[in-house]
């Protein structure tokens, strides 16, 4: 029986559309497409989500190692955070499962500085029994030691868990584990996907 929801946070409980952001700069969606290879994509974001450097280092070696993306570096620098907006639809149902007697954790690659904004920001938060944070444990998905810093943190049973996230990639360690998962991706419904798996919901 299934005792635990654990969630990922980008583009499961928060928007994350960096394409959909950099439109208001550019038309021009190879450039697009480019950039956010360089930059989302980068060794330097991998090592911001594991908390190995600052946000304003992170800006630092970016600016110094692709000079001739300014145009769209500068607006993405100052602004990028404020893409970082709720799924309702999906906070609605994570109240509904907290209601109806469902822990709820959160288990995610995120950025010090953006997950302190988040935090700060939204009161879903409130509704989480736990959490395991990249930056916080210096460790990211899908490396399986962030999965078991979860699991023995909370005490929890892989296959009394079940996993969303929208990575296919991030949710094998989960199955291998022993956990259920759910790939969330824009036409997702969680309800249907819940109660396949026989969730009350």
């Amino acid at each position: 029986m299934i005792k635990n929801i654990i969630f990922d946070l980008g583009n499961v409980l928060l928007s994350f559309k960096p394409k959909q952001f950099l439109l208001q700069f550019t038309e021009d969606l190879k450039h697009i497409d480019t950039f956010i290879l360089k930059v989302t994509g980068s060794e330097t974001w991998l090592k911001l989500d594991g908390g190995l450097i600052s946000l304003n280092d992170a800006k630092t070696l970016l600016f110094n190692q692709h000079p001739e993306e300014m145009e769209l570096l500068v607006p993405f620098f100052n602004n990028w955070m404020e893409m970082l907006t709720p799924i309702q639809r999906n906070i609605e149902t994570l109240k509904q499962l907290k209601q109806n007697g469902y822990k709820c954790y959160v288990l995610s690659n995120f950025i010090k500085e953006a997950f302190d904004f988040v935090e700060n920001r939204y009161v879903f938060f409130s509704h989480f029994d736990g959490r395991v944070i990249s930056c916080e444990e210096n460790v990211i998905k899908p490396e399986e030691e962030i999965y078991k810093i979860l699991i023995h943190r909370y005490n929890l049973f892989p296959n009394e868990c079940v996993f969303l996230d929208d990575y296919l990639s991030f949710l094998k360690p989960a199955e291998q584990m022993g956990m259920y998962t759910i790939l969330v991706q824009s036409d997702t419904d969680l309800i249907e996907e819940f109660r396949k798996l026989k969730i009350n919901i």
